[in-house]
């Protein structure tokens, strides 16, 4: 019984890791003092190599937990190789309707992320991703920091 068990755990997590294959992973963490400036935007570049695979773009976001925020507005700037940008405005909340969390905490210290991309084929080439805030205020308290994955889907 009890090999049966780990034949169906091994499976799963078979499954579960061939569902996506991460190409690329970039997480960029921000001073002690965890303040992201305004006038900080962070760039993160990658290179699509198989233009005939889907993708999906994630948004990271790590901050201290008992986030004094119920979102945050994010700004992320997609140039593609060909040059062309796309610009995406993100509502990224913090916590659900209810001032549930929705992040996942461990300690002091919960992360979070979003798909800004879904699904997408993706040209051939050099990507940039410039990702800042537009918060009212010259910097974003208590974000430990930000990152970028681009994951392919089988």
């Amino acid at each position: 019984m009890k090999s049966k068990f780990v034949l169906f755990l091994l499976s799963i997590s078979f499954l579960t890791s061939c569902s996506e294959k991460t190409e690329y992973s970039k997480f960029i963490r921000l001073p002690e003092n965890h303040r992201w400036f305004k006038t900080d935007a962070k760039t993160f570049e990658f290179t699509i190599d198989d233009d005939s695979k889907f993708y999906n773009v994630v948004f990271e976001f790590s901050h201290i937990s008992d986030y004094q925020f119920a979102s945050v507005p994010i700004k992320i700037d997609v140039k593609n190789p060909s040059g062309e940008e796309e610009f995406h405005n993100i509502d990224f909340n913090i916590i659900d309707k209810n001032g549930k969390p929705l992040a996942d905490c461990g300690g002091d210290i919960c992360d979070m992320s979003m798909n800004v991309l879904e699904k997408m084929k993706l040209q051939k080439g050099k990507y940039t991703i410039k990702v800042s805030h537009v918060f009212d205020k010259p910097y974003l308290p208590n974000v430990i920091g930000i990152g970028i994955k681009v994951k392919e889907i089988k």
